[in-house]
Order: C-alpha cells, then sequence, then structure tokens
C-alpha cells in the first residue's frame, strides 16, 4: 500500500520496529486538509536555488518532485540570503577583474578623501546582492555576474570619472608601451618597467591628481627588477650610473647610455 497507519510502534526514528499496521487507501484522505503547493528552497550540495511541487495532507507529505522556478524575484532573494552565508564562496577573488577594480576604488578613497568615494566593504557589496542576483540561479551564476559594472552604478558619475582619470589601469611609457599599475590599498600604486622604455622620463609619474607617486620597480631585459623607487630623478643620476656597467656586461646588445634623460626609449 502506499499509505498505512502504524498502530503497534516498538522504538522510535529509523530504528522502530511497526508490529501492526494497516493500510489506508488515498481515496480515504479528506479533501479540505489536501494541499498542493510549490516549495522554492537552497540546494545545499548543488549550491541552487531550486523548485519542488509538494502534495500534502496536513502535515505528511503525499508526492514530491522538481519543478520549474518561478519568474518572480524569490529566486534572487533567495540566491542572495545563500550567498552571504556563502560569502567566501562568492566575494571577489584576489586576482580578479573585480578586485583589481575594488583596490582601484579604495585607494583612491584613501588618496582623495574628497570624492567620498565607498569603501565597499563586505557588508556594502553584500547589499548588491539582490541586483547581482536577479536572473541567476546558483552560487556559480552569482561568481560570474557583471560585479564590476554593479560597483560602478553605485558611484555617481563624477566619482567613477575620477576613478578613471586619477586611478587609471595603466600608464604610458616613453617607448610608447602601456603598462598596467597594481593598486594595493594602503601603498602607492607599482609600476613594472623594464628601465629601457622610460629613457627620457625626467620625473616619478604620479596619480591622483600629482598627490601620490607611483613606485617603480625598474626592471633588466629579463623583466627581473633592478631598482625599486619612487624618485625617478634620483635613480638616474645616482644609481644607475653604478649599475649601468655591469648591465652592459650582461646584455650588451641593449643600448645603455650615458645620459638616459635624452636617450630614446625602446621597447625591445
Amino acid at each position: 500500500a502506499e499509505l498505512f497507519l502504524c498502530l503497534d510502534v516498538e522504538g522510535s526514528g529509523s530504528e522502530a520496529l511497526v508490529r501492526v499496521a494497516s493500510a489506508v487507501e488515498r481515496s480515504w484522505l479528506p479533501d479540505e486538509l489536501l494541499t498542493v503547493g510549490t516549495e522554492v528552497f537552497f540546494d545545499e550540495p548543488s549550491g541552487r536555488v531550486q523548485a519542488r511541487r509538494r502534495v500534502s495532507w496536513d502535515d505528511l507529505i503525499l508526492e514530491e518532485s522538481p519543478a520549474p522556478l518561478p519568474d518572480d524575484d524569490s529566486v534572487a532573494r533567495m540566491l542572495a540570503d545563500a550567498a552571504t552565508t556563502h560569502w567566501d564562496d562568492v566575494r571577489p577573488k584576489d586576482d580578479s577583474p573585480t578586485a583589481k577594480f575594488l583596490a582601484r576604488v579604495r585607494s583612491l578613497r584613501d588618496w582623495l578623501p574628497e570624492l567620498n568615494l565607498t569603501a565597499f566593504d563586505d557588508a556594502q557589496l553584500q547589499s548588491l546582492l539582490p541586483s547581482l542576483c536577479l536572473g541567476r540561479r546558483s552560487l556559480a551564476d552569482l561568481r560570474n555576474a557583471p560585479w564590476v559594472e554593479t560597483i560602478q552604478a553605485a558611484l555617481t558619475p563624477a566619482q567613477w570619472q575620477a576613478v578613471e582619470r586619477e586611478a587609471p589601469t595603466h600608464l604610458t611609457v616613453p617607448s610608447g608601451s602601456r603598462i598596467a599599475l597594481e593598486y594595493e590599498p594602503g601603498r602607492s600604486p607599482i609600476l613594472a618597467v623594464r628601465i629601457q622604455e622610460v629613457f627620457g622620463l625626467c620625473e616619478t609619474p604620479r596619480v591622483a591628481r600629482g598627490r601620490v607617486p607611483v613606485l617603480l620597480h625598474l626592471l633588466a631585459p629579463n623583466y627581473r627588477p633592478q631598482q625599486v623607487t619612487d624618485d625617478l630623478p634620483s635613480f638616474w643620476a645616482n644609481a644607475y650610473p653604478i649599475i649601468r656597467g655591469e648591465l652592459r656586461r650582461r646584455y650588451p646588445r641593449h643600448p645603455w647610455p650615458d645620459d638616459p634623460l635624452t636617450a630614446t626609449a625602446v621597447k625591445k
């Protein structure tokens, strides 16, 4: 029988032993206690929001089967709640485009407090989850959501323009190369560039309306650091003449001019 009524039970839980039972026909159940509904829930093993159709009589589940998800905001709300609980699984990873953008915003917030930029800490990022979760069904979907665009939308147009202008992603050096800047809150941005590419550059590049000097990681032709400085004129005047001889010996095919300030920068 599909249903039965236990009349004599020994023990409880999974170890219970039914000694006497009587079959129950489903048609015997009064219709007034019969309910049919759809439940939306977050499935932990799959990390997905799912739905199931349930037929119940009072609090007894008679049938359960997968169901389509509704088209309303309930799915986004449930996924947002689950994402908050599983925040470490969905928060932007350190090497992601989102993390790099946040580093620029947070750095500029420290350098230019007059911009009133948001810090975008965990609580503030989590406040963006309801919009990020719209149209998405799983934590995997959420990890691939347009985080950068959503964070940008939380900025005013003036703030967004300031981030692009005062904390640029790249700088163009005298050789013509566009080289990425590395940002980390609490530190000057880093520009790792080969020495030959900055021949002719007299001053240290600056960001944040000229308030913050870039930390130059000056590299040999093999891209290994030779000097770290935020004072390029001092490097040309003091350190370069010392290391020039060794660099000429190790890399004779590359130019190592006596006067790097008037020399032509080269990419190779």
